[in-house]
């Protein structure tokens, strides 16, 4: 596969090697830190609990679910970020 891009993705203070398809990439944006945020094109849904709270009495009065419609953000450190930057750049 020529289209995966491989970072260093730090989880709970544990490194790992990852991946990411360079064509599911629709934006990136630059951090404070040298690094880069990457948003990829692959919407999902995520359910989660909630509390449900009658408005009028502020009772609890079970718990809920809550739909949102995500998608992926990678963060890539400074050296990752430059190696995405010098393999994908359009000049």
């Amino acid at each position: 596969m020529k289209n995966q891009f491989f970072y260093t993705a730090t989880i709970e203070g544990k490194e790992y090697m990852a991946s990411l398809n360079v064509n599911k990439v629709i934006r990136s944006l630059g951090n404070d830190e040298g690094g880069l945020i990457i948003i990829l094109d692959d919407f999902n849904e995520r359910v989660t609990q909630q509390p449900d709270i009658d408005p009028k009495t502020n009772k609890f009065k079970g718990m809920k679910n809550l739909r949102e419609t995500v998608q992926s953000e990678i963060h890539l450190n400074k050296e990752d970020a430059e190696r995405f930057k010098n393999a994908t750049n359009i000049e």
